[in-house]
């Protein structure tokens, strides 16, 4: 009779631990226990191996659910802060760039053990691909032909486990990586159903390329539950991440262990493993796991990871295996990220009330390590609230280190508004830069599925957009129902022969808890060439004058090269994608991109687009205590008058008085009394660099005194344009200064637009010293022309010489005939 279990997930209990017991940032852990394997061996050929069938094993101990806990962390336990949309929410699939081709799409392993989670784990060699679940695996060659069909996951460790504590344990969580430097694979998984209280991670390292070969196999012994382990592969070691669960159910904090890679790889029976506590307030980390063909800078240390509240927590782990007890990990930095909700998800499904997990409290694996010589990079993803109403999205991220430390170089949050949930992802990005995301997707009208999407290298779109249209690469035909459990993980990895395909393998559902997994590998492929579309926007288009504006190419079709132009800004061109452009004077001005490529060329101009205005400008205080006795009665300025009563200042800046650049402006200040009469001490400054003070040079310009009307003039500066303030000051008893608060007497401000000269026709005019001459006499004539010309062109008939273009003194010489005297002006 097939027994059917009931499915309770227990949440573990969090210790809380002396706030002098956990670690601060910056302060080394030391290695906790340097272990040894407890066992090891050489396998047989695996596909020399008596395959065990997979299927439903007696596991009560744990029903049949593979307990990953979660929930165990204190700060994921409140709810999240953020309210409403996330900050970088991208909701919408754009226009694609380019295309996902997928190459191989065939079926994984499906649930033959009966058991939530499936855990999907699996990676791509140079010849074949290699998927392990819970509780099985299968090798393919890289066409889709299978080498070795489903077996139990014990088939791996037949022999090796006779008459140890973990003897036909086949207990889950499993990782599969290739390690490219090698040319070799690493396959894992715990074992903690035992018979001496004590726990195990099985690791085999390939002892050749083939992974249907033999295989190093070691068994490394724990104190605590080794939950939700995850490898990564950096040259000096196997870097292991586990969370650690006292008696396999009381949270006992995160951990670390660092495997001798070498020795391992060397087949050496006692490899040495590094561990460190991390202490309960740290867990679910992730270890780097490095791809690509450039290795890590000589002597970088391999970098963690894990999920804190708005932030990603940088951990640095350093082993020396001359002196392993000199091994540290540290806490080097918090990363901020934009704010995120955690809390709030509902994974809904078609026809049911079963909802699924969405594991929103921790990173998804892996942390994807790469090196291109200039830069190095991190990406990693995680589960979030997207539209701050329970729909899932992924969060997803880009580090990147140029030499100077680790920062954030884009964040996303990937979310279209259709309603559906996205999760449970996986990210990589290839030797190009490209970056692809697998995912799962589920809605109350979705059927959980199988998803990718992507963005090309070089972020065209921009920062945390993903630009690469999503593809299906399987669509489920039913939902769970049963168990909530999904996940707990996916895995994306790259193609280490071409450096350039991703291949994907994650779950979906075909009804009740009858899991089955896909693998797909697709390539990101740039279609034909199409005549781009020029669009552009600006991040402002009011600005004040001096302020830069960053311009945004949103042109479509894949342009090559681009062509702005931006008449009033500095600079007035440019060739670059993405420009930025300061204004520096007042004004309306309109731009222009030509964007092209191999196929054609497209221009838009967008009229009166940027409006530049200058920038409100504060100044100072100044104002007279008392005007008991005298204040400002009148100014006047050329033609401008204004009149007014005592009070201790007056804004008359809604007052303009027009003043001509380069001309002499005159003026008159007179006084009130309110009974005798005083000298009173007038000065007045105009901000003619609008800086917003009175003190540059040529800014007083003018100043007298007088215990009546006070005249004068000054000479407006030639350069002046546009609009300032102009003070006026009147105090007793001596000079003001421009932001003075003084006894006796008023202040008054006034606006001042400057204009420029408008011409006047000339009226020709001029002299002779004498008119009536003997013959070979000379003449003397005097330009007396009014209103400024410019040019003259005098005529003399009958002089010598007959014409000039001088402006005075001309001395001509009379013939014995009379002559006429004809003067043009210009």
């Amino acid at each position: 009779m097939r027994k059917h279990y009931a499915f309770v997930f227990a949440l573990s209990l969090l210790i809380i631990l002396p706030s002098s017991m956990l670690w601060s940032q910056n302060k080394p852990i030391y290695p906790a226990k340097i272990l040894k394997p407890i066992h090891f061996d050489i396998s047989k050929n695996l596909r020399d191996v008596t395959p065990i069938p997979p299927g439903e094993r007696t596991r009560s101990w744990k029903e049949n659910l593979i307990k990953n806990k979660f929930g165990f962390q204190e700060e994921f336990k409140r709810p999240s802060t953020l309210v409403g949309p996330d900050p970088v929410l991208q909701d919408n699939i754009p226009s694609t760039r380019a295309t996902i081709t997928i190459g191989q799409n065939f079926a994984g392993v499906s649930n033959l053990n009966g058991v939530a989670p499936p855990d999907t784990d699996g990676d791509v060699g140079l010849n074949h691909y290699f998927q392990m679940i819970n509780l099985s695996y299968a090798v393919w060659d890289k066409n889709g032909n299978q080498l070795l069909a489903p077996a139990d996951n014990q088939t791996i460790w037949e022999g090796f486990d006779d008459g140890q504590p973990y003897d036909n344990a086949n207990d889950g969580d499993p990782i599969v990586l290739y390690d490219e430097y090698a040319d070799r694979w690493l396959v894992s998984q715990f074992a903690v159903n035992t018979t001496n209280t004590k726990y195990y991670e099985l690791v085999a390292i390939s002892t050749t390329s083939d992974p249907t070969g033999s295989w190093y196999r070691y068994a490394f012994e724990f104190d605590n539950m080794p939950d939700y382990p995850k490898f990564g592969i950096w040259p000096d070691g196997y870097y292991l991440t586990v969370n650690q669960f006292a008696n396999g159910s009381s949270w006992a904090g995160g951990g670390v262990c660092i495997l001798d890679r070498s020795a391992m790889l060397n087949g050496n029976a006692t490899a040495t493993a590094v561990f460190f506590n991390m202490g309960t307030s740290y867990g679910s980390l992730l270890p780097a796991d490095c791809d690509g063909a450039t290795l890590p800078p000589t002597g970088a240390p391999n970098y963690l990871m894990n999920l804190t509240t708005n932030g990603l927590n940088l951990w640095e782990a350093q082993v020396d295996w001359g002196n392993v007890n000199n091994s540290t990990v540290t806490l080097v930095n918090t990363l901020s990220v934009q704010a995120y909700s955690y809390s709030g998800i509902t994974i809904n499904q078609p026809g049911t009330t079963q909802t699924l997990d969405d594991l929103a409290d921790r990173l998804m694996y892996r942390i994807q390590y790469r090196n291109f010589g200039d830069h190095q990079t991190m990406v990693t993803s995680h589960t979030v609230n997207a539209d701050g109403n329970g729909q899932a999205g992924v969060r997803w991220y880009e580090l990147r280190n140029t030499g100077s430390g680790w920062s954030v170089y884009q964040q996303g949050t990937y979310a279209p508004a259709d309603g559906d949930n996205r999760w449970m992802s996986s990210i990589a990005m290839n030797g190009s830069g490209d970056i692809a995301i697998g995912y799962s997707v589920s809605s109350s009208s979705t059927y959980p599925s199988i998803r990718c999407a992507g963005q090309t290298a070089g972020a065209p779109s921009g920062l945390g957009v993903l630009d690469i249209a999503e593809t299906t690469i399987k669509a489920g035909t039913a939902s769970q129902t049963g168990v909530s459990r999904w996940g707990d993980y996916s895995m994306m990895s790259v193609d280490p022969s071409d450096d350039a395909t991703f291949w994907y393998t994650q779950e979906y559902s075909t009804g009740s808890w009858n899991w089955k997994t896909q693998i797909a590998s697709f390539s990101f492929e740039t279609p034909p060439p199409v005549a781009p579309v020029a669009d552009f926007t600006a991040d402002q288009t009011y600005i004040a004058t001096g302020t830069s504006v960053n311009f945004q190419d949103q042109s479509l079709n894949n342009p090559t090269s681009w062509s702005w132009s931006f008449p009033g800004g500095t600079p007035s061109s440019s060739t670059n994608q993405n420009p930025t452009v300061a204004y520096n004077t007042a004004g309306v001005y309109s731009v222009t991109l030509t964007v092209s490529n191999s196929a054609g060329s497209d221009t838009k101009t967008i009229t009166d687009y940027i409006t530049v205005e200058d920038a409100p400008v504060t100044y100072c205080a100044s104002q007279g205590n008392s005007q008991s006795y005298e204040w400002i009665k009148q100014v006047q300025f050329g033609t401008f008058v204004n009149s007014s009563g005592a009070t201790p200042y007056s804004d008359f800046t809604g007052m303009t008085v027009s003043m001509e650049a380069g001309s002499t402006m005159s003026l008159t200040l007179t006084p009130g009394f309110s009974g005798s009469t005083y000298t009173e001490d007038f000065v007045v400054w105009i901000d003619y660099n609008k800086n917003g003070d009175f003190t540059d040079a040529g800014e007083e310009v003018f100043s007298g005194a007088g215990s009546s009307a006070v005249s004068g003039s000054f000479t407006v500066n030639a350069a002046a344009t546009g609009n300032t303030r102009m003070r006026v000051s009147m105090k007793w008893n001596g000079y003001p200064t421009p932001c003075e608060t003084f006894s006796y007497g008023e202040v008054e401000d006034y606006t001042v637009t400057f204009t420029s000269a408008t011409p006047v026709p000339p009226v020709a005019d001029f002299t002779a010293d004498n008119t009536t001459v003997a013959e070979g006499t000379v003449v003397n004539f005097t330009d007396q022309s009014s209103n400024v010309p410019t040019s003259w062109a005098w005529t003399f008939t009958g002089g010598n010489p007959s014409s000039s273009t001088a402006q005075v003194q001309h001395r001509i010489q009379a013939f014995s005939m009379m002559f006429q005297v004809v003067i043009r002006l210009n």
